[in-house]
């Protein structure tokens, strides 16, 4: 069989590694791939974001397999594509990616559906957002829409820095069109968890729990990058918390989503926060592999 991997960092190539050691899989294609996967796959330059040349790609080249892993092709419906072919895909459909591509939605999803998260206000127009900062509690969360590369979410500790935030992402347009939106959070405090998840769109498999740390510089200082390190498992992850995400947070989430008509299957990640008030989901969720 054989088997293609959309995307080019080292998330894919640990993908990679680990599809090599399947004796089913003769061939690996990487798209676009990079120094280090050309040692394991065969690398081509077409960019993930590219739907229409993966697809044609996919279909000359008899792929029986695909995972798609970065956000992008995700939420453009990368999935969507490939299974038109009958090519079996890991990875979410465009319709159920949106719990990633849209902070907004994920929002208002955990909102509709009772999901502990902080509280939140949505704004459209930066004036509107920028008269709200003015009276709003300090410290406070300023999250663009849509993707940012894991750059979207800035934490204002005063109110200066929550309106240059704002004129960041709405005015300058920082981000593109995913500040077209936004939305200002509450400030949540305690120990911080992620947890990546296995679903088929009914069941959840977590898999270890991890603390991600974003900060570009030392000591938890800086801007949010799209990722540093982590230490996994986390300490703060109990057993007990552990069950209490599983039956307020995760399952509610996917049951939430099929409700919705977007039954999600992939990997779906929790960014969580375990406040005094229990764990509640702190990030917006994430839909690309692993």
């Amino acid at each position: 069989m054989k088997v293609l991997v959309v995307g080019g960092g080292g998330r894919e190539h640990a993908i990679i590694k680990k599809l090599k050691e399947s004796k089913e899989i003769e061939k690996i294609y990487a798209l676009p791939g990079n120094g280090g996967i050309a040692a394991d796959a065969e690398c081509v330059a077409i960019g993930a974001k590219d739907i229409p040349a993966i697809v044609n790609f996919a279909k000359n080249n008899d792929i029986g397999f695909a995972v798609v892993a970065p956000d992008d092709p995700l939420v453009l419906g990368a999935v969507d594509e490939l299974s038109k072919l009958g090519i079996p895909c890991f990875g979410p459909e465009k319709k159920a990616a949106i719990i990633e591509g849209s902070k907004v939605f994920s929002k208002n999803l955990m909102k509709k559906y009772n999901i502990p998260t902080a509280a939140y206000e949505v704004f459209d127009d930066a004036e509107k957002a920028l008269a709200y900062i003015e009276t709003a509690p300090i410290p406070t969360v300023i999250k663009a829409d849509g993707l940012a590369l894991g750059k979207g979410v800035i934490i204002a500790m005063t109110r200066e820095e929550a309106a240059d935030a704002v004129k960041s992402i709405m005015q300058d347009k920082q981000f593109g069109e995913s500040g077209n939106q936004i939305v200002i959070e509450e400030f949540l405090e305690g120990p911080e968890v992620s947890v990546l998840s296995f679903t088929d769109g009914k069941t959840v498999v977590p898999m270890i729990s991890s603390m991600d740390h974003k900060r570009a510089k030392d000591n938890d200082e800086g801007l949010n990058t799209g990722g540093m390190g982590t230490i996994a498992p986390n300490p703060y992850y109990t057993a007990e918390v552990a069950e209490r995400c599983m039956q307020e947070i995760f399952l509610p989430t996917v049951n939430a989503m099929n409700a919705e008509g977007r039954t999600f299957k992939g990997c779906l990640y929790f960014g969580l926060m375990i406040t005094k008030n229990g764990p509640k989901v702190k990030a917006a969720f994430e839909c690309s592999a692993f």
